[in-house]
């Protein structure tokens, strides 16, 4: 910033401001033990506010100003120097660093340029092998297919990225993904996640060259074409690899009555457990391809490619349960989890409020925790959102796992790949003829309808599936849509903690979790979002 500062206006000025006053130190002292927490209750005492920020604001925290002090819109004089400013530390940065069209605050910068800085401020170097990309991490899986079906393809386009690309184009260290025992891939794992996908190896600004001359569109063209030859390329089951996904998931977990725990157990036990439960998070974590953000106490926040997302979080509750159950808890100590599963260029600050709504307000208060709730968040808003708690008595009698029975589904709805057994169009079918029996003009993400009394549910599924697959002379197709049917009638209805995980029979119906299979399905691929 030394050399970007005095092309600034007051950028000196508005450094200082911004970090002086943005960071907030809580402390207490006293006996934390009981409902409420000494801590907990600070938390919610705001004793003091931000200082006005005027002018243009940064691109990526809205609040705040951005550095350079200039104001686009005042004249044509100021919007250059603001581009000049940013220029100028764009230049010292790279493109990677710092896009064309970012203008950034003292707090976003120190956020994006700590790792760079952290030798020098800290005596040590920070480790930014951890934090891969949202990009990165809903491609993991498709990586690790790639390196091993197309592990020569994958080294040449690696090798033709670096030859037109600067250094920084290795974005990528994050060692539990790569494969060092596919030398022929070279750098393939390292590379930035945006060079993964044809449309975004398009654009300038997503996909930065060295080369800025007239022959950067044949270079695109032949990374395009190169990256295409891979995602032609077959499987040991005959099918293209394709494109990685486009989606990822974000994991938020947080126990439940923690202070209900303490007073039957004490602190002393309770601290053991959640210490033990702490420490073997970031192992599950690591366990599904995921990365820890956090993880201390009862809160956990991740990231995770999509397919391995809902059995790390069964995972973690069943870490919890253990931890406590070690220490002797008579209470039963539960996990309430959020998993949202959201497109890879969504505003990180959207999907992690969507993430805590989900946890806070759908798991938690309206399920009574004990409870996952899952949506899928796409780029024209939520596409779905099903909330259950963790075992499901089922119409039957019988008690299931939930995720277990929604990876059942999904499993079912990959084999039969090629069979339209459960469509999209099918379940929006089903969706709008159960809105017509509840009475409904319309059906939202989450919504539980009431059906009609002696309504043989089972049997309506049965007979919409028959239909489908009747329609396509599917082979079998009373067998399969009797099996199909069992499985969506599993999770077709709600189980809440407060109401004892569900009924003998159900009396309510919502068609999220069929969406939200149809999706882990194929999480590649963007589907109709009516």
């Amino acid at each position: 910033m030394e050399r970007a500062s005095p092309r600034g206006n007051r950028t000196e000025r508005i450094w200082n401001r911004q970090v002086d006053a943005f960071w907030d130190v809580m402390w207490t002292a006293g006996d934390a033990a009981g409902k409420d927490g000494l801590l907990a209750r600070r938390k919610h005492w705001r004793g003091r506010s931000l200082p006005d920020e005027p002018g243009d604001k940064c691109t990526v925290m809205h609040d705040f100003q951005e550095l350079s002090g200039y104001v686009r819109g005042e004249s044509g004089e100021s919007r250059k120097r603001q581009d000049r400013f940013w220029n100028c530390v764009s230049e010292r940065l790279g493109k990677l660093d710092l896009q064309d069209n970012e203008r950034l605050c003292a707090i976003a910068l120190v956020k994006r340029l700590f790792p760079k800085a952290a030798s020098e401020a800290l005596g040590w170097k920070v480790d930014t092998s951890h934090w891969p990309s949202t990009v990165y991490v809903g491609a993991v899986p498709w990586i690790r297919q790639t390196t091993s079906t197309a592990p020569r393809l994958s080294g040449q386009y690696a090798a033709a990225v670096r030859e037109s690309a600067s250094d920084d184009v290795l974005a990528e260290q994050w060692s539990p993904f790569a494969e060092p025992d596919k030398p022929a891939a070279g750098d393939f794992a390292k590379l930035d996640a945006n060079y993964f996908y044809p449309e975004f190896v398009k654009s300038e600004r997503l996909c930065p060259l060295t080369d800025g001359g007239g022959t950067e569109i044949g270079v695109r063209d032949k990374l395009t074409r190169l990256l295409r030859d891979i995602h032609n390329t077959k499987d040991e089951t005959g099918r293209a690899l394709g494109p990685p996904s486009k989606f990822y998931a974000m994991l938020l977990a947080d126990g439940d009555r923690l202070g209900k725990l303490v007073g039957s157990l004490g602190g002393e036990p309770v601290g053991r457990a959640l210490a033990d439960f702490t420490r073997g998070v970031p192992q599950i974590v690591r366990e599904h391809d995921g990365i820890t953000v956090y993880a201390g106490g009862d809160d956990v926040l991740a990231m995770l490619p999509a397919p391995q997302a809902l059995t790390c979080a069964a995972s973690l509750s069943s870490r919890y349960r253990s931890a406590f159950a070690a220490v002797g808890a008579s209470v039963r100590a539960t996990l309430s989890a959020a998993v949202l599963f959201a497109h890879v260029r969504s505003p990180l600050s959207a999907v992690l409020a969507e993430a805590h709504r989900l946890l806070d307000d759908v798991a938690k208060d309206a399920n009574g925790r004990d409870s996952l709730a899952a949506g899928v968040m796409k780029r024209g808003g939520l596409h779905c959102q099903w909330v259950t708690t963790w075992t499901r008595r089922q119409p039957n009698g019988r008690t299931s796992y939930a995720p277990e029975l929604l990876q059942e589904l999904t499993e079912h709805l990959k084999k039969n790949a090629a069979d339209p057994g459960l469509s999209s169009a099918l379940i929006y079918r089903i969706r709008e003829t159960l809105s017509l029996l509840c009475g409904r003009s319309r059906w939202e993400p989450g919504v539980w309808c009431a059906l009609p009394k002696d309504l043989d549910v089972r049997a309506l599924l049965r007979a919409e599936i028959l239909r489908s697959l009747s329609a396509r002379a599917i082979e079998s197709a009373e067998k399969h849509a009797g099996e199909l049917a069992d499985r969506v009638w599993k999770v077709l209805g709600p189980a809440r903690a407060a109401a004892g995980d569900g009924g003998s029979e159900i009396t309510e119906a919502g068609v999220d979790a069929l969406l939200l299979a149809r999706f882990l399905a194929s999480p590649g691929h963007e589907e109709d979002d009516r």
